[in-house]
């Protein structure tokens, strides 16, 4: 009877206190170490991942701000390559120069040569394109030789160095003055020249007498060619042009409508030769 447990006292599994504390150690335990866990997590926690979105548009960024920066390295080391290659062109900044020195001013540095264009009379005073023999009537240009008449005794063609001012299809040319006033002369094909002392001559198409250039000379001071002629000199001769003028006329004193600006052809009568 010894052997049975007594009314009231501990089973074979422990006593009561001893059962309860157990239990309440092992959930103390249980929450201290979530809290640690807890801890740890969130101060090892890495960032929210960045979307692709983000990291394009701060490369890009990145990028412009590299390009800023180069693009103004840029400018500086181009500003001070040109200001040093002005001072090695052009010498001191202020323009003086030292003894042995070759750099030179807007002042003594000499004009820039330019040619002459075809529409500046200066050009006149170049080689002369076309050259015209009064005494043996003829244009020479281009190694071509024309037939010319010229003026007469009263009305000579002037002579020298002269130079085309302007051309016209078709004008009233001014004549030569006579007691009945101041004939003119309209004419096709006319080049217009500057003569020396401020004179003017024409080259231009004799529609009215073809068959004078070359033969006789009985103009008011032009040098008149055939029609054909006329025209290819005007094609060929442009303003600023030389066209250098020499010798006299062989008919001078021998022209009976020497004064007197020719007349225009009369109705039905031949007209320009053809080519």
């Amino acid at each position: 009877m010894s052997g049975e447990p007594v009314p009231g006292g501990p089973g074979k599994g422990g006593t009561a206190d001893g059962g309860s504390g157990g239990t309440a150690g092992g959930v103390e335990n249980g929450s201290e170490l979530s809290s640690l866990l807890r801890e740890l997590a969130a101060a090892h926690e890495t960032p929210a991942p960045v979307s692709g979105a983000e990291i394009r548009g701060r490369a890009v960024r990145r990028g412009c701000r590299r390009r800023a920066t180069a693009a103004a390295s840029g400018a500086t080391g181009a500003a001070a390559l040109a200001l040093a290659l002005t001072l090695a062109f052009t010498g001191a900044p202020d323009g003086r120069h030292g003894h042995g020195q070759h750099g030179h001013t807007a002042a003594d540095r000499p004009a820039a040569s330019t040619s002459a264009t075809p529409s500046s009379p200066a050009a006149g005073r170049g080689v002369p394109v076309a050259r015209v023999d009064l005494a043996r009537r003829v244009l020479t240009v281009a190694g071509r030789t024309l037939p010319i008449s010229s003026g007469a005794e009263r009305t000579p063609t002037p002579t020298g160095r002269m130079t085309v001012i302007a051309k016209y299809e078709i004008t009233v040319v001014p004549g030569t003055r006579t007691g009945s006033g101041t004939h003119g002369l309209k004419a096709p094909w006319v080049i217009e020249l500057r003569a020396p002392g401020d004179r003017t001559g024409y080259i231009l198409a004799l529609t009215h007498d073809e068959k004078a250039p070359g033969a006789r000379d009985r103009t008011g001071g032009w040098i008149g060619l055939r029609t054909r002629d006329a025209k290819w000199l005007y094609q060929r001769l442009a303003p600023g042009a030389a066209v250098e003028v020499e010798g006299s006329a062989p008919d001078a004193g021998r022209s009976a409508d020497a004064g007197s600006a020719p007349a225009s052809p009369a109705p039905g009568s031949p007209g320009p030769e053809s080519p």
